[in-house]
């Protein structure tokens, strides 16, 4: 590398020079091209190990992050893979869950609608139970009733009838047992 600034040094001192003597370039433009040029070359010397060992430990280091982040995407992306596996299971057992639940939602419904309708079956026999016991009593109190009433009207005819309309009576009585 020293080489490399001597050369150019070489190279560009006869333009330095004839820049100087046309009077188009500072008096001193020589020296001071050549302290910076030998500035250069000293801080090159000093720095070119410590700079280099600089940026191959840089270079280096960010192979290492660059390694290290090709892992964590290799692992982030086994991570993401898994979880998207988990929430496709996640979803067919939602799926599966909620068929069951409503599988058994409607077993539950249709039981109910049949103890629903056993109940209304008991209730309306009940009802056509009492229905009719109600009627036999009615009828039993009706003929009651009217037994009663036809025995009371038949004694008050009896008292007042005639010995020979009793006579008559018995006469019809006996014959219609004859018959």
């Amino acid at each position: 590398m020293l080489k490399y600034i001597l050369g150019l040094i070489l190279a560009f001192m006869p333009t330095l020079a004839l820049a100087a003597e046309e009077g188009g370039v500072e008096p001193h433009m020589g020296w001071r091209v050549i302290n910076f040029v030998l500035f250069v070359g000293i801080l090159y010397y000093f720095l070119r190990k410590p700079v280099a060992e600089f940026f191959r430990t840089r270079r280096e280091s960010i192979k290492k992050e660059l390694e290290e982040a090709e892992q964590l995407k290799e692992e982030a992306e086994k991570l993401y893979e898994e979880t998207k596996r988990k929430l496709e299971r996640l979803e067919d057992e939602i799926k599966s869950l909620l068929e069951t639940y409503e599988s058994m939602a409607k077993n539950e419904r249709d039981q109910i609608l049949k103890e629903v309708e056993k109940a209304i079956n008991r209730i309306l026999a009940s009802i056509e139970e009492e229905k009719a016991s109600i009627l036999s009593k009615a009828r039993m109190l009706l003929l009651k009733k009217m037994s009663k009433e036809a025995i009371e009207n038949l004694k008050k005819k009896f008292e007042n009838l005639t010995p020979e309309e009793h006579a008559k009576i018995n006469d019809k009585f006996i014959r219609s047992l004859q018959q």
